[in-house]
C-alpha cells in the first residue's frame, strides 16, 4: 500500500515538476503581463463608473404572470436644490437587453437620477412574450411592466430616496411603444421620452396579436390628456419604421414635441447613437421635473469612454482566455495525430518537386480555400432568404449531410480498393481517438476558462449579461446543433488540412482565425435584416469567439470532438439565450 502511494507521489511530482518549469514560461509571462494591464484598466473601469452611479441591483418582479428583470442604478450626485431625486424608467428596443445601451444608466445616474433598465416581456433574462394577454386585467402585458416595475420599485428600501413627482419613462423602438403606453395609462409617470418609438400599426403585425385590444395600440391610445410632458425624438429617415406613420402621428394626436434628427448617424439612423439626443432628453426631464435646464449644471456626454474601457477589458480577458487555453494543453498528456496522413504524405512528396510545381499546387489548395469558404457563405444564404432564419438551420444539415455523405462514399472506396474489412476493433480505435479522456477534460476546462470569466465580468459590471429565460429554451437550442457542426466541418475537417502545405501549427492557426473573421463579418453583412438585433450580433461575436478557442484547442489536441465540446458548452448556453428572445420577440415568427 505504502509503495503504491510513493509512486503516485513520484508520478505527480515529475508531472508538476516537469511541466511547471518547462521552457514555455513564456505563456507564464504574457499571462502575468495581461493581468497586470487588465487590473489597471479594470481600476480605469471602476473609476469611470463610479463618477456615475454608485451601485446597481438586480430587481426580480412578476407582471402577467411572467417574471421580468430590471437592474436598479443608483447615483452618485446628490442634488443641492432639492432633497430626493428623480426616477428615469428604462426601456431597450427590440431584440435588446437591458445592460447592452448604457447610455441612459451612465448618462443620467451622474446627474443624481435613480435608473430602472428593464427587460420588458420576452426579452433579455425576463419571461413571457411581448403578445402577452394578462389574465387578471384582460389588458396587454407590455401595457403594464413599467407600472408592475414601479409598483416593485416602491416597495423597496431606496424608494423613501426618490420624489415621486418625479417618475419619468425613457423608450426607444419597441421600447418607445411600451413607455407611451404606459405613461397614457398611469398618471405615475410624471414626463416621457420616446426614442423612435413605434406609434401606428395594424395587428397582426411585429409578433403583436392584439385583435380585440387595438385601443392599447399608441395610435388608438394617445391623446392630449393623456400624454401630458412627452418628447418624441426621431430621426426622418429612420431605416426600420416610417416617420410620418410614427412620430408625426403621435405629434398630431398628443401635440407633444417632437425633434427631427436629420444629419448621418453611426449605426443608423433608427438606433439614434447622437449626443444631441442624449443631451434634448437630459434637458426635457430636466426642465419638467426642475424647472430648469441649467440648474442641475452643464451636460457632459462620456459615456463612449465607458464602452471603450469595457471593450478594451473584455478584450484583455479573451486574450488571456486564450493564452491560457494554450498554456493548459502542456498539463495534459495530449497526443497529436494527423487529420489526413495521405496528406502529410503529398507534402513530403511535393517538397521533393521543382518550386514552380509546388506554387502550382499550394495555389489550387489557396483555391479551394476560398471556394469552400464561399460555397459555405451561399449555401448559409440561400436557405436563408428562402427560409428566413429557419434557414440557416436546413443550410448546416445540407451542408453536414452532404460533407458525410463524401466522406462516407470515400471511406468505403478507401476500404474496397485496400481490400480491407471493417471491424469492431477499427470502430473502437476510432472512438478511443475521438474520445480520450485527457482531450475531453482539458476541453472541458477550456470552454469553463470562457464560462466563468464572462459570468464573473457581467456579475461585475452590468454588460451583455446572455443568460436564457427558462430550462425550456435551453432543450430547444440543442437545435442549433448542427449549425456549430457545420462551422467546425469547415474549419476542422476542410480548411485546415489543405493547409498542410505550411509547416508552422501557428501559422495555420492564424490563417484559420482570419478566415473565420473574413467568414463571420460576410455572414453578418449578408444577415444584416437580423444582425441589428443585439442578440443576433452577440451570437455572430460569440461564435468567432468560439471558434478562436477550438482553432487552439484543435492545435494541440487534433480532436474534431473536442472542438464540439467546447462548441456546445459555450454557444449551447448563449443560443438557448437568444433563443428566448426569439420565442418572446413573436416578431419575427414569420421568419420561420
Amino acid at each position: 500500500m505504502s509503495s503504491r502511494k510513493e509512486r503516485l507521489k513520484q508520478k505527480l511530482y515529475r508531472f508538476f515538476h516537469e511541466k511547471v518549469e518547462s521552457k514555455d514560461l513564456l505563456y507564464l509571462e504574457k499571462i502575468v503581463l495581461l493581468i497586470i494591464l487588465l487590473a489597471f484598466t479594470l481600476l480605469a473601469l471602476e473609476v469611470n463608473k463610479s463618477v456615475s452611479y454608485k451601485k446597481y441591483d438586480r430587481v426580480q418582479f412578476r407582471s402577467a404572470g411572467a417574471t421580468l428583470y430590471a437592474n436598479l442604478y443608483y447615483p452618485t450626485k446628490t442634488l443641492s436644490f432639492q432633497e430626493k431625486k428623480p426616477l428615469i424608467i428604462y426601456c431597450h428596443g427590440i431584440g435588446s437587453k437591458r445592460d447592452f445601451d448604457l447610455r441612459v444608466p451612465i448618462e443620467f445616474t451622474k446627474r443624481g437620477f435613480y435608473v430602472a433598465a428593464l427587460d420588458y416581456q420576452g426579452h433579455g433574462e425576463s419571461g413571457g412574450t411581448i403578445y402577452n394577454i394578462d389574465e387578471a386585467t384582460n389588458a396587454p402585458a407590455l401595457s403594464q411592466d413599467c407600472s408592475k416595475l414601479l409598483e416593485k420599485l416602491k416597495t423597496l428600501p431606496f424608494f423613501s430616496d426618490v420624489n415621486e413627482s418625479q417618475v419619468g419613462l425613457l423608450g426607444h423602438s419597441l421600447g418607445g411603444m411600451v413607455v407611451l403606453i404606459n405613461q397614457a395609462l398611469n398618471p405615475d409617470f410624471k414626463a416621457t421620452v420616446a426614442w423612435a418609438p413605434l406609434v401606428n400599426f395594424t395587428p397582426p403585425r411585429y409578433g403583436l396579436r392584439w385583435q380585440g385590444y387595438e385601443q392599447y395600440i399608441p395610435v388608438n391610445l394617445l391623446n392630449e390628456t393623456n400624454s401630458e410632458n412627452l418628447l418624441i425624438i426621431m430621426h426622418v429617415k429612420d431605416e426600420v419604421i416610417d416617420y410620418n406613420d410614427n412620430a408625426v402621428k403621435a405629434k398630431e394626436l398628443t401635440n407633444c414635441t417632437l425633434i427631427n434628427v436629420t444629419q448621418p448617424l453611426i449605426g443608423g439612423a433608427h438606433q439614434l447613437y447622437s449626443n444631441k439626443v442624449l443631451i434634448n432628453s437630459i434637458k426635457w426631464f430636466e426642465l419638467n421635473f426642475f424647472n430648469s435646464e441649467t440648474i442641475n449644471g452643464p451636460i457632459n456626454i462620456t459615456f463612449i469612454w465607458n464602452y471603450v474601457l469595457i471593450f478594451l477589458n473584455l478584450g484583455l480577458l479573451i486574450a488571456i482566455i486564450f493564452l491560457l487555453i494554450s498554456y493548459s494543453a502542456k498539463f495534459f498528456r495530449l497526443t497529436i495525430t494527423s487529420d489526413n496522413q495521405s496528406l502529410e504524405n503529398d507534402r513530403v512528396s511535393i517538397s521533393k518537386k521543382k518550386k514552380i510545381k509546388t506554387k502550382i499546387i499550394n495555389t489550387i489548395k489557396i483555391i479551394q480555400i476560398l471556394i469552400y469558404s464561399s460555397l459555405f457563405i451561399l449555401n448559409w444564404l440561400y436557405f436563408s432568404s428562402l427560409f428566413g432564419l429557419i434557414g440557416i438551420f436546413y443550410a448546416s444539415l445540407v451542408f453536414s449531410g452532404v460533407f458525410l455523405l463524401i466522406k462516407f462514399i470515400a471511406y468505403v472506396i478507401h476500404l474496397w480498393r485496400h481490400e480491407i474489412r471493417f471491424s469492431r476493433k477499427h470502430l473502437k480505435s476510432i472512438i478511443k481517438q475521438e474520445f480520450n479522456v485527457n482531450v475531453l477534460v482539458y476541453t472541458t476546462i477550456c470552454a469553463l476558462y470562457f464560462l466563468l470569466v464572462y459570468l464573473l465580468f457581467s456579475f461585475y459590471y452590468p454588460f451583455a449579461f446572455i443568460w436564457p429565460s427558462s430550462i425550456t429554451n435551453i432543450f430547444i437550442s440543442m437545435a442549433i446543433f448542427p449549425i456549430y457542426f457545420s462551422i467546425e466541418i469547415l474549419f476542422r475537417k476542410i480548411l485546415y488540412p489543405l493547409l498542410n502545405f505550411i509547416k508552422s501549427e501557428k501559422t495555420k492557426a492564424k490563417i484559420t482565425v482570419i478566415s473565420a473573421f473574413i467568414i463571420y463579418v460576410t455572414l453578418m453583412t449578408l444577415a444584416r435584416s437580423y444582425s441589428y438585433l443585439p442578440s443576433v450580433l452577440f451570437t455572430f461575436i460569440i461564435f468567432l469567439i468560439v471558434t478562436v478557442c477550438n482553432t487552439i484547442i484543435y492545435e494541440h489536441t487534433r480532436t474534431f470532438s473536442a472542438v464540439l465540446i467546447s462548441s456546445f458548452v459555450i454557444i449551447q448556453l448563449f443560443f438557448s439565450a437568444v433563443i428566448s428572445n426569439v420565442i418572446g420577440i413573436g416578431a419575427f415568427y414569420h421568419l420561420f
